[in-house]
């Protein structure tokens, strides 16, 4: 379909001809977007909310350009824009992360102690197989594949343990962020 076509289907504004564009446009939407993101739910994420722009807008768009060219450039856009929003998370996080290393080099050792004993204490809460995976992880330094290897499990299981056994953890230091992010700083506690 070419690109005048598309423009008279948009201009219809109902939803069988938005269908009809959105059947054209989509696969090559994604395959366009995956030459910037690494996953494909992520280029479908941004496509979906290209369509979903362009169907608010449907009725006020002075097209100018072909429905495509506006499709993708406002995909690319949204990229963009998530990409930031990624970046400035990542960007804090980091800092977090930097500040509670430099807290804890900073911290009295009775302090820090204190937070480990809290943070045994948590961990001896956790499910055996939780709690072994855990330990093994961050007290022993096994990499997920050692572990798996050591306990005849897959590296997926090892990654669900740990993520459940984080879960419970960040959810028993909703209160104290500063004695979780002890936890997932220090390479290993004794």
């Amino acid at each position: 379909m070419n690109n005048k076509a598309l423009n008279e289907l948009l201009k219809k504004g109902d939803e069988h001809s938005f269908t009809l564009i959105y059947d054209v446009l989509y696969q090559p939407l994604i395959a366009y977007l995956m030459q910037y993101v690494d996953k494909a739910a992520d280029a479908e994420d941004i496509a979906q909310s290209t369509f979903i722009k362009l169907w608010e807008k449907k009725d006020t768009l002075n097209l100018n350009i072909s429905v495509k060219s506006y499709t993708y450039s406002t995909a690319y856009n949204l990229f963009i824009d998530n990409y930031r929003k990624n970046k400035k998370q990542q960007t804090y996080l980091d800092q977090l992360k930097s500040e509670t290393l430099i807290n804890l080099v900073e911290e009295s050792d009775d302090l820090l102690e204190h937070k480990l004993k809290l943070i045994d204490k948590a961990v001896e809460s956790l499910p055996e197989r939780c709690r072994l995976i855990l330990i093994m992880h961050k007290k022993q330094g096994y990499s997920h594949k050692e572990i798996a290897k050591k306990l005849q499990i897959s590296t997926k299981t090892v990654e669900a343990q740990l993520r459940i056994a984080y879960t419970r953890l960040r959810k028993d230091f909703k209160d104290r962020p500063d004695i979780y992010l002890t936890l997932i700083s220090v390479k290993k506690w004794i």
